[in-house]
């Protein structure tokens, strides 16, 4: 985007949205943190590109926090445990900096997230896409057990592949039991998040938090109830699959912490951001017998998605 379009971007958004505080709010991290944090991280450091690492199952779970992760899960499972810095605050920018542009005839990516087909789908050998044909319409998101049934396709079909299994938990609609109710959203028992709109668009359990409309306490067991569920899932994966495996995330989330050097409250995961609760993430290993021979393919066209049908169930995820 050049200066035109960017001034053009910022009026539109101004003439639109002046007296929402969720925009000034987005534009803040956008405008100041993104940049003061590019200038200060330049090339990223130390962050890892999860291609160039050894595995054979690359285990997703999308927003998923570090130590969200050591609090919810075994990590005496795992063969290996520690964290590593992720090349990106949201989902779309770890897939563009992984992914975009690239040719992986030697991975079949599987995805809950619709983000991996919008700006990779045509860079694996094999993409399934659960988000287009296991989405539940109550849940508003993917359930764990639909994504753990494509991956035992996808390693059947392809044995001799690297397999990405990409989660949507334990980002939100959270879908856990533990009930979760405030002003715009109503998340219970079985789990249904019905956002109410402000400038055409949803509340997000992050937004709750930064309005005071739910405790953190509440949001945080919440948000790891979620993580359980996919953990879950992650464990029934493993008892039918060979190879190494790693089990990681593409980002975090932010529940009000300040960024540095600019000490502006942040919620979700505004992009750009490169503070801590964003960009450290697990990296859980396990050696699960053995190894994969794995042998480069073809790269086939990407999604079998309609352009409309993505733009919908990224807004049923909160994205915007």
């Amino acid at each position: 985007m050049g200066l035109r379009g960017a001034v053009s971007h910022v009026w539109n958004g101004l003439r639109g949205s002046y007296d929402d505080p969720f925009w000034w709010r987005e534009r803040a991290c956008e405008f100041l943190v993104g940049p003061i944090h590019a200038n200060l991280y330049p090339g990223r450091g130390d962050a890892v590109r999860v291609v160039d690492e050894d595995w054979d199952t690359l285990v997703v779970l999308d927003a998923c926090r570090a130590d969200l992760f050591a609090e919810r899960a075994d990590l005496r499972a795992y063969d290996e445990y520690r964290t590593v810095e992720s090349l990106g605050s949201t989902t779309r920018e770890w897939v563009r900096r992984n992914f975009a542009g690239g040719t992986f005839g030697d991975v079949v990516y599987v995805t809950a997230n619709p983000y991996v087909s919008r700006e990779a789908g045509d860079a694996f050998h094999r993409l399934y896409e659960p988000w287009i044909d296991a989405f539940d319409g109550d849940l508003r998101t993917v359930p764990p057990e639909a994504v753990v049934e494509a991956a035992r396709r996808a390693h059947e079909e392809h044995p001799d592949k690297r397999v990405v299994v990409h989660f949507m938990q334990p980002h939100h609609p959270f879908v856990g039991e533990r009930d979760l109710r405030f002003s715009g959203w109503r998340i219970e028992g079985e789990g249904h998040g019905e956002p109410t709109e402000t400038h055409g668009r949803p509340y997000t359990p992050w937004d709750a938090l930064w309005m005071g409309a739910v405790d953190r306490d509440d949001l945080w067991l919440a948000y790891g109830d979620n993580l359980t569920l996919a953990l879950d899932a992650v464990s029934d994966l493993l008892s039918e699959i060979d190879g190494r495996v790693v089990v990681t995330s593409d980002h975090g989330n932010m529940l009000g912490e300040r960024t540095f050097p600019l000490p502006i409250h942040v919620y979700g995961h505004p992009k750009g951001v490169r503070s801590r609760e964003l960009v450290e993430v697990p990296w859980a290993v396990v050696d699960a017998g053995p190894r994969r021979t794995v042998r480069a393919g073809d790269v086939r066209s990407g999604s079998e998605s309609e352009r409309s049908d993505l733009e919908e169930r990224l807004a049923d995820l909160g994205y915007v």
